[in-house]
Parts: C-alpha cells; structure tokens; sequence
C-alpha cells in the first residue's frame, strides 16, 4: 500500500485577516511553498497530488517546485475561515472533503491529507502511518480536547462512511468547528444529537461544558486512531525525533525544521 495520493488545500492573499491565525505570518504566503514541497516530496513521496484552491487571489508556481504530479481544483469562489464563513462549509473543509471524495473515485487505498502550513520529516512517517491504519481506517493527529487535521490519513475503505457522517451533520462550519465534525464523524455511530453539546456558545461556562460532554462521547465511540508521533499545533517539538510534523510554526521552528530536515 504505497501512499497513492495527498490531497490539500490552498489560499493565500495580502488581504487583512479578520480571524485568529498561528504562527509566523510567512507559512501562509507564496513564499512558504518551496520548503513545502521539498517537505512532501522528501518524507511523504505521493504518486499524485490533489490540491483544492479557493479561489485564491495569490497562486503558486506548482510546477516549478516539484515533479509529482498533481491537479489543482479551483472553487469559484473563497468559502471562508471557519471562525467566520458565511457558508455551511469554510475553505479547509472544503479542501479536505473534495480530496476525500477524490480519493472514493480514483480507488485509492491510502490518501494522506497534509495542509498547506504543514511540514514533515522522517524516513519512517509513511510506514509508521500505514500500521497505525492497521488497526483503524482512519488517522488522525491527537490534539486537546480536540483531534487535529492538518496531517491525517485514510484507509479507501473506510473513507465513504466517513464522508456520509460528515455530510449528515446539518450544522455550519461556524457553529461547530471542523476538528469537532471530524471527532463525530469518526465515531462508531452516534446519534445526531450527540454534536448538539459542541455547537458554539458566547457563554465560556455553557461552552466548555458542552465541549467536554461532546469530547466524552466521542471518545467512548471512537472509531480512529491516533498518529504515533507529533506534534500539530502542539509545542513544544522535539526535532531530534525521528518523525513528526508541526504547523503553524514559528520563524523559529521553521529554521530547526529546515536544519533539521536538510533543507
């Protein structure tokens, strides 16, 4: 089961964000594209590429950075942030389900979804990957209280019921985040009303109870793994381990992964 395809997305403008964001501002311009790149040709290998544009005002050279090959999908039109998206789904999310539904109708058996902020090292981070969906059609990375999503990976089998959860959940991007969508929809089954406790709230109290009974339920239903190693948005990362990948880095994080990685 070689990794067959990474899907991911992209979006890049010198607009004003009105959202939170993370990180150096760099990782999400053209600039950062190269090292991206050179990261997923290096540690990750893919026969083919997917990447769903939003109708980004700023574009990359694709080809000229690599010799994978890859497609690139284009919206017609920027579904938004999450934290603010007038649409049932945000950007990121359109991204990851269009690669998925991509993945169903090219038969593939191993898509790994790597976002465009993410960068990964390690020689063993694909077979680590592959026996870790030994055990479950899904991987993801473990976040607090939340799973993460900018590296996950799925099995072709199990990736048409994952997509059914996500499309029967009736509530917007911005009412119920994505990483709360992904934690239900990888669950053996729960009843719709299962999501209704992690619906947003403007109440700190109402909300972070409703989100650790949501978070309970999930993880009693659980029907995915976890990444054996780190980091996501988690810190502090230890770049001596012999796999991980992180995003929304730092300009200092960037200049250990590049030392680290060689490149």
């Amino acid at each position: 089961m070689a990794c067959e395809l990474v899907t991911s997305g992209w979006y890049a403008s010198n607009g004003a964000r009105d959202y939170r964001t993370g990180g150096d501002e760099s990782i999400r311009g053209v600039g950062f594209r190269p090292l991206w790149w050179r990261s997923l040709d290096t540690f990750i290998a893919p026969q083919h590429v997917l990447i769903v544009d939003s109708a980004a005002p700023l574009k990359a050279d694709d080809a000229a950075l690599t010799r994978t090959p890859f497609e690139r999908l284009e919206l017609l039109i920027n579904p938004g942030h999450s934290q603010n998206c007038a649409h049932h789904y945000c950007g990121a999310m359109a991204a990851i389900m269009l690669g998925l539904e991509y993945a169903v109708h090219n038969d593939v058996d191993l898509m790994i979804y790597l976002e465009q902020d993410a960068l990964v090292y390690g020689e063993q981070l694909v077979p680590r990957i592959k026996r870790a969906l030994r055990r479950k059609d899904l991987v993801f990375g473990a976040g607090r209280p939340e799973i993460q999503q900018s590296l996950f990976a799925a099995r072709g089998r199990g990736i048409r019921r994952f997509l059914s959860a996500l499309h029967a959940i009736r509530f917007s991007d911005k009412q119920i985040s994505p990483e709360q969508k992904f934690m239900f929809a990888a669950t053996r089954s729960l009843p719709w009303w299962a999501i209704l406790p992690a619906i947003h709230s403007d109440h700190p109290r109402i909300k972070g109870a409703g989100l650790k009974v949501f978070t309970t339920l999930c993880a009693l239903a659980r029907d995915h793994a976890f990444l054996p190693f780190g980091y996501g948005r988690t810190r502090p990362i230890d770049f001596t381990d012999e796999v991980f990948y992180f995003q929304h880095g730092s300009a200092a994080e960037i200049e250990a992964y590049r030392r680290r990685a060689g490149l």
